[in-house]
């Protein structure tokens, strides 16, 4: 398994590290791996989990690319008028389209955590390519079993009514203090605060079942931060009941697993995961042909940790 340093992209503004198996394990059947940014954090993943999991699909075969969108990690940011969804959309296949070029990969599996996985459900609707999603923390939606579940307990719960009466009482209490005209008001300055959009449940099944019939592989890792919205097993197909998942959904549940996966149990079973997947969806088929040698793209051979 070998590791290189890419630049490329528009104007070669985008830096990724490509993980290369060996050339007895490498299959031209198999779909490269493309790992897409969570939020603002660099390619290595949260935790360096996209590190562990390209190099574990590495030894198993696969080529693997984790870059940086524009803006983010070591990659420049881009001197366009294109919104961040446009322009990740963009960078996703320019990363297609050099796989492609450079190694004669021909379809792909789109990797992501939280926006990463948002980002790569995106990118699946509007290119063909697109053969495998592994999401983890993608859309989920509440069903009626949730919600029996969340508030049927809490509604039977002297303790709960009681948090929930203490919470609001301070809230209150918070708000009746507040003056209107103090430090923070003046200034206009407030707390800066993420807020994950979720598209409508419906347009979401829409295109889940546009991607199905396509062919399209689902790994889906749901954690325990989900629990908001998800906390039963087989809930993220009911949610999406019209959608023929048929053999292409597997769904791996893991509530005691938090939504960056830090602990390294829980790390293992997601690379694990992950790995056994892909080779029992893509087993290993005739050995891939050397690549080409002249390239315009900018590459370099590293050894460091990246």
């Amino acid at each position: 398994m070998n590791e290189r340093a890419l630049l490329f992209g528009d104007s070669d503004n985008l830096v990724g590290i490509l993980t290369e198996p060996d050339p007895d394990k490498a299959s031209e059947d198999r779909p490269g791996v493309i790992f897409l940014n969570s939020g603002i954090l660099h390619r290595a993943g949260a935790s360096r989990l996209y590190v562990k999991i390209a190099r574990r699909l590495g030894s198993s075969g696969f080529t693997a690319l984790r870059f940086d969108h524009s803006g983010i990690g070591d990659s420049e940011a881009r001197r366009d008028d294109r919104s961040f969804l446009e322009s990740s959309i963009h960078e996703a296949r320019l990363a297609m389209d050099l796989l492609q070029e450079r190694r004669g990969v021909r379809q792909f599996i789109l990797m992501g955590l939280c926006s990463g996985s948002d980002m790569a459900y995106w990118t699946a609707l509007v290119d063909e390519r697109v053969v495998g999603l592994t999401q983890l923390d993608p859309f989920v939606y509440r069903t009626r079993k949730f919600m029996v579940r969340h508030y049927l307990p809490r509604l039977l719960s002297p303790r709960a009514w009681w948090a929930s009466l203490r919470a609001r009482a301070r809230h209150l209490s918070t708000r009746l203090r507040s003056a209107p005209d103090d430090e923070a008001a003046r200034s206009g300055w407030v707390d800066p605060e993420y807020t994950r959009i979720f598209p409508p449940r419906a347009e979401v099944e829409q295109g889940l079942g546009r991607l199905a019939e396509r062919g399209v592989g689902f790994y889906t890792f749901i954690s325990g931060n989900m629990s908001d919205l998800l906390n039963y097993s087989g809930q993220y197909e009911e949610s999406f009941s019209s959608v023929e998942f048929r053999d292409l959904l597997t769904v791996d549940f893991k509530p005691q697993a938090n939504h960056t996966v830090t602990g390294l149990e829980h790390q293992e079973m997601v690379v694990a995961g992950i790995d056994a997947w892909a080779r029992k969806r893509w087993p290993a088929g005739p050995a891939a042909p050397p690549p080409e040698s002249s390239t315009p793209t900018t590459e370099h051979r590293v050894s460091i940790e990246v």
